[in-house]
């Protein structure tokens, strides 16, 4: 075995503008969070290494922090750019994401022939690479190079150097390595968050506010405990899910392994050369053996026998599959796609292994991928290097941190030349000078407000879970109140997981008209005649049946016996649920052991089974019945049309297949043909004789239809990615009304005949073939009138008996409709579509204004659901377009109008879901897309898309942030109202913490002119008893009832926050300046510095919080917190009112009561605690006695009431307003500039 050479997939990626950038070639199958951008390589010269310690040094450590957090810093500081690979000593690696990261170069030695090789190294996000040819490549294995035929010639054998392999590949280790409790308690307190708060706990403690700096300490102590242990405890998880020690039965080296007329042959001999050996022992090439109820250890291709798997840890799928051995031919191994049943994949279950001699020949298995190149290993790298939040609220929650620590140093540039004064008076310090300067900082910027920000999104994980929906990421909560693209899967999804055999459609001769032509529906598969009727059909002088005679209905009876992928465990039939219910019409018994099929006396022999290929789209059988030997095959209608004799297709299969697609079935061809002998594929899946249609009926599930219509309602776009074919799922797109009952609906696939020798897309009416789209702006060609009142009539294609069973389906459909809110849906229904999108939207729209709630919505037209058409489109066409959009401008632009005004996107395989949602998420600044699956293929458009909600209990939901137990798509509803209820909060809570912030930084501020300060108790009763159980219960709040069509604001800086943090700032901090200068001017004022004077304490800073300035100013700010808060509650159209949240309104009104008992009440006995000063009585000087006039404050009350009257004016009123005025300036502004948000309608392409 050799270390995997360059292939023509491959590119080694060269710079043409940085000197220093080296190339360098990525795994085959490489993740998108793993994919490298770019190289740079760098050395860090002794000099600048001095130059770096000394600097460290000098600043006492702060320029080690900065450079911690700065890569760039770090790099300007210590390293040098280099641009011969054999002097660098480090590289610098860039994500797709802009991510980057520094990486020390190692050696890595290797032994290759028995010689031994070093080169230089580097492991990135769990790959290795090794630099070779002026290039590093990444390690990897050969197998995805091979044929099968070829891995069966070189590796069936085993390894005999399993060293020389470990030394190139590694074991089988996929143990994450532990991450020390001093490294991850480093790594937290070294966090620009828990160092502030150091920084302020030292800082207080310095001016002995020592009970708020022990309760901020000990908080903050707590907070970083609790994290530890969370951060062990996943890790531990992550440990426990990872790593795997079993012991294997290994075989290396094997002469008891033969290969005869294209088999793999085992003989018995082979056990005893069987060596126990730990899994983490096992190299790329071994040999293990596959038991019952084991866990496969590494990917694996299986070489004899059979065995059945649980994939469940991988896909979410939990029906067992069957895994067959591999085939000698010449397909490419391709373990994601055609190879995947042949492939035993790490981390899944095998709950039985088979064999016609176990118990004497083993099941072996070939060891293709160990330790994190496996498909388990993929997991564990998502999970630790997921995709960077880019969602702007935390980007500009950052920004506003920074602008609010600015503030701290205009207020303290106010009072600077007071302090001068008093220090050049010797009543204070330039050390004090320097405190007070940095005790503005941490009142700027408080040390609980991230704390207090995570709290909205606590709450609504809380009500979540109540609902049965488990988050694993919780920032992902504030993302999902912004969704406006909604993608579901078909099956599970929108559809139920079963699926019913609805009937048999089988062809026949037509005497009378001389043709072949489809029989009456057959519903009930009893009525399939026996096996002893005697039928004739001779065509072309031959009887295309073969020389058994047998009906086509007793063919396709023999089809739905034999030609699946079941197995019996436990004599439970498992596999595909549409080949249990078809197996089970038969009332056929398996007997899988011997593989055969049985009833009564009729026994039907499976000799070959060729497995259902995606690339294929079909599956086949060779059995033997009565000596006859027969091909039986069933998959897509469209495929096997192709593979049968022209003369045995009817001329109404179109017709026939469009019917029942459009009534929302699954329907399979049937063919078949009789062989002399066994042969390969090739020969068998051709020439075939057609027999029928199997229909199987797939049923939405209850609520899928209110939930879509709700979404629609809301104005989010949904849309359907499904792997079924397009005319299923376009019938079941019309079924959950994802498409409007008056809509057209345009099919884009590619055509029949090429043009210009290569494949182009045509756009056809999928009810109306002669109407087309415009391929240059996908806009008809001819006019669309609204037809949906027409019905399809085929009084001859279908017989009395199905037209009954229509009309019965329609009631069935009238009944789920009552269960899933009636009376709405019809009335919307028969609305006009426009009016009841669009215009809809308006209407809101004008009444929010009314209620002067415009302001907190997203200022962004909805997705214009208004046209009379929507388009469809096939995987294969989505694919030649997508192929083409960085080399040919028009089809980039009809990409961009595709992503646009596509609904359904069929026959999609995994990989274009995951790249569907990652272009959706471009095509504007809106379109954030959210993924709702249950299956393996959706895995990673469930990773990819902004939120990904799994219906899955597996371990597949790693790959999404959001679990639901509850196993439709009303999660989705709960999910995005939660969101838009935490953004909201968030929103809220940041607002509020600002507003604190700038209201006490007002009061501390004005105290400076006197050089005094707010006490320390007098903190601790603010932010203890009044902001944190303020913001800390604000989040209570419980998200709108509705669905609304709106989205709320997800920006910080933006006009109406930006005003409304403004305006309240100058709100607050005018009133306390003129409640300040009003104090000043009465007749009982006394100066704090006068006072402090006259008692000979001035110098100490304690003592001089004593003061009229600082009493008054302390209550009046009190209730300035309160009402602020109440001034910032949003209810709806997001959350309900804020008075329904119980503990919030009570606390208000506790803190008012409580605010107001010790301003108005002279002896209230809390005077004392907080140290207010009331009255001075002077021993020295008797004009300094005096005391606080009570009227005074009976008016100063007066003045808070026209405070808070004036703050809820402001927010009510005066934001809501002068936003309208600017956001319809902007408007109009913008028309005359516009342009679209889309970026593949504009004329220049994207370069790679």
């Amino acid at each position: 075995m050799k270390i995997a050479e360059s292939n023509d997939n491959s590119e080694k990626l060269l710079s043409k503008l940085l000197f220093n950038q080296v190339a360098f070639q990525l795994p085959q199958q490489v993740q998108e969070e793993a994919t490298i951008a770019q190289i740079l390589t760098y050395r860090s010269p002794i000099y600048k290494q001095l130059l770096y310690y000394s600097f460290c040094i000098l600043t006492c450590g702060i320029g080690y922090l900065f450079a911690r957090w700065n890569l760039s810093l770090k790099l300007a500081l210590l390293y040098s750019q280099c641009i011969d690979i054999e002097k660098a000593t480090h590289l610098v690696i860039t994500s797709l994401e802009n991510e980057k990261e520094l990486i020390k170069i190692g050696l890595k030695k290797m032994q290759i022939n028995k010689s031994e090789k070093q080169s230089k190294s580097f492991e990135y996000r769990l790959y290795t690479y090794f630099y070779e040819d002026e290039c590093f490549k990444a390690i990897e294995t050969p197998f995805q190079t091979l044929t099968h035929e070829e891995i069966i010639n070189n590796y069936s054998k085993g390894v005999e150097s399993p060293e020389e392999i470990a030394s190139q590949y590694g074991y089988n280790n996929t143990t994450i390595p532990d991450k020390s409790t001093g490294k991850i308690l480093i790594d937290e307190i070294l966090t620009p968050f828990y160092l502030f708060q150091i920084f302020s706990v030292c800082l207080w403690s310095i001016e002995e506010y020592y009970e708020y700096a022990i309760v901020i300490f000990l908080t903050s102590i707590i907070s970083i405990l609790v994290q530890l242990r969370e951060t062990k405890q996943n890790f531990a998880k992550l440990r426990q899910m990872t790593s795997q020690d079993s012991v294997e039965n290994v075989f290396r080296g094997q002469n008891d392994i033969v290969i005869e007329n294209k088999q793999i042959i085992v003989n018995k001999t082979i056990n005893n050369n069987k060596q126990k050996l730990s899994s983490k022992a096992i190299v790329p090439g071994d040999l293990i053996e596959v038991r019952d109820d084991w866990t496969v250890p590494c990917d694996c291709i299986l070489l004899n026998g059979s065995c059945i798997i649980n994939e469940s840890m991988l896909t979410g799928e939990s029906i067992p599959i069957i895994k067959n051995p591999i085939q000698f031919n010449k397909f490419i191994y391709q373990p994601n796609e055609d190879s995947k049943s042949i492939t035993l994949f790490a981390g899944t279950k095998c709950l039985e292994a088979r064999h016609p001699e176990k118990g004497q020949i083993p099941v072996l298995a070939l060891a293709v991928q160990t330790g994190f190149s496996t498909i388990k290993g993929q997991l564990v790298r998502s999970i630790l290097y997921p995709k960077p939040t880019t969602f702007s609220f935390y980007k500009d929650s950052l920004s506003f941190i920074a602008v609010l620590a600015m503030m701290s140093l205009v207020g303290f540039s106010l009072t600077i030349k007071d302090q001068i004064d008093e220090l050049k008076e010797d009543n204070t310090t330039i050390f004090q000078m320097i405190i007070n300067s940095l005790d503005l900082i941490t009142i700027t910027v408080p040390p609980a407000l991230p704390t207090c920000l995570s709290i909205g999104v606590s709450f609504a994980l809380a009500r979540l879970s109540k609902k049965s929906i488990y988050c694993i990421s919780p920032n992902k909560v504030n993302v999902a109140g912004k969704i406006t693209i909604m993608c579901f899967d078909k099956t599970g999804t929108l559809t139920e997981d079963g699926l019913d055999l609805y009937g048999v459609r089988s062809i026949g001769y037509n005497h009378k008209k001389s043709k072949i032509c489809f029989q009456d529906l057959i519903i009930d598969v009893n009525e399939l005649p026996t096996p002893n009727v005697q039928f004739s059909m001779n065509l072309t002088g031959q009887n295309v049946y073969g020389q058994t005679k047998l009906q086509p209905t007793q063919l396709i009876l023999e089809i739905m016996a034999s030609c699946h992928g079941l197995a019996k465990v436990n004599g439970q039939l498992i596999g595909d649920p549409l080949e249990v219910k078809m197996f089970e019409a038969t009332n056929f018994e398996l007997d899988d052991l011997h593989n055969e099929v049985f009833k009564d006396n009729d026994r039907i022999q499976i000799l070959k089974r060729f497995d259902f290929s995606s690339t294929l789209q079909r599956m086949s059988v060779i059995v033997q019945r009565n000596d006859k030997l027969r091909v039986h095959v069933k998959g897509s209608p469209e495929k096997l049309r192709e593979l049968c004799h022209p003369t045995t297709v009817p001329r109404s299969f179109h017709k026939i297949l469009e019917h029942y697609s459009k009534m929302g079935f699954r329907v399979l061809a049937c063919g078949s043909k009789v062989i002399d002998s066994e042969c390969n594929r090739d020969k068998a899946e051709c020439n075939l004789t057609f027999l029928g249609f199997l229909i199987m009926q797939n049923k939405l599930k209850p609520v899928t239809r209110s939930i879509i219509q709700t979404l629609q309602d809301a104005m989010i776009r949904t849309i359907m990615v499904t792997g079924d074919n397009v005319l299923t799922a376009i019938s079941v797109a019309r079924q959950c009304n994802l498409v409007q009952p008056n809509q057209r609906i345009f099919l884009g696939d590619i055509a029949e005949e090429k043009l210009d020798g290569k494949n182009h897309i045509t756009w056809k009416d999928f009810d109306m073939n002669d109407k087309v789209l415009n391929p240059e702006n996908l806009s008809p060609e001819l006019d669309i009138k609204d037809d949906s009142g027409d019905e399809f009539e085929t009084p001859e294609l279908f017989g009395q008996q199905e037209q009954q069973y229509e009309q019965q389906m329609e009631i069935v459909i009238e009944e789920n409709e009552k269960v899933a809110n009636s009376q709405h849906y019809e009335n919307s229904k028969s609305m006009n579509l426009k009016k009841s999108k669009y215009q809809s939207y308006k209407e809101q729209e004008e009444q929010l204004k009314a209620e002067n709630l415009d302001h907190l919505i997203d200022d962004q037209d909805p997705w214009k659901t208004d046209q009379p058409f929507v388009v469809a489109i096939s995987g294969k066409a989505f694919q030649l377009l997508l192929n083409q959009i960085d080399t040919n401008p028009k089809a980039r632009r009809l990409f961009g109008l595709m992503l646009e005004k596509a609904q359904i996107f069929a026959r999609m395989k995994p990989e274009q879901k995951a790249q569907l949602i990652t272009h959706l998420q471009k095509i504007s600044k809106k379109a954030l897309c959210g993924m709702c699956g249950d299956g393996a293929n959706d895995c990673g458009a469930l990773k990819a898309a902004d939120v990904g909600i799994s219906l899955s209990d597996a371990e597949a939901s790693i790959a999404a942030p959001f679990t639901s137990k509850i196993q439709n798509i009303s999660c989705v509803v709960k999910l995005l109202r939660e969101g838009r209820a935490s953004l909201v909060t968030s929103f809220q809570c940041f607002k509020y913490m600002a507003l604190y912030s700038m209201i006490q930084f007002g009061t501390v501020t004005l105290l400076y002119f006197t050089l005094s300060n707010m006490s320390s108790l007098e903190y601790f009763y603010i932010d203890l008893f009044i902001i944190i159980p303020l913001a800390g219960t604000m989040g209570q709040t419980k998200a709108y009832k509705k669905l609304t069509q709106f989205q709320p604001g997800s920006n910080l800086i933006s006009f109406p926050v930006l005003l409304s943090v403004i305006g309240q700032t100058l709100i607050q901090i005018g009133f306390q300046t003129f409640v300040y200068f009003y104090m000043k001017n009465q007749s009982w004022y006394r100066s704090g510095v006068d006072i402090h004077k006259d008692i000979g304490d001035v110098d100490d800073h304690l003592e001089m919080e004593i003061c009229y300035e600082n009493t008054i100013l302390f209550l009046y700010a009190n209730f300035q917190y309160v009402f602020q808060c109440v001034a910032f509650s949003i209810g709806k159209p997001f959350r309900r009112e804020f008075y329904t949240n119980i503990y919030f309104t009570l606390w208000i009104i506790l803190a008012m009561l409580f605010n107001s008992y010790i301003f108005l009440i002279e002896k209230s006995g809390f005077q004392d605690i907080f140290m207010l000063m009331f009255e001075y009585e002077s021993t020295k000087n008797a004009d300094l006695n005096t005391e606080i006039d009570r009227q005074w404050m009976y008016w100063l009350y007066g003045i808070m009431i026209i405070n808070l009257i004036t703050t809820i004016i402001f927010e009510k009123y005066i934001v809501p307003f002068t936003t309208r005025f600017y956001r319809g300036k902007k408007r109009k502004l913008l028309k005359r500039y516009k342009y679209s948000q889309n970026p593949y309608l504009n004329d220049q392409l994207q370069q790679k």
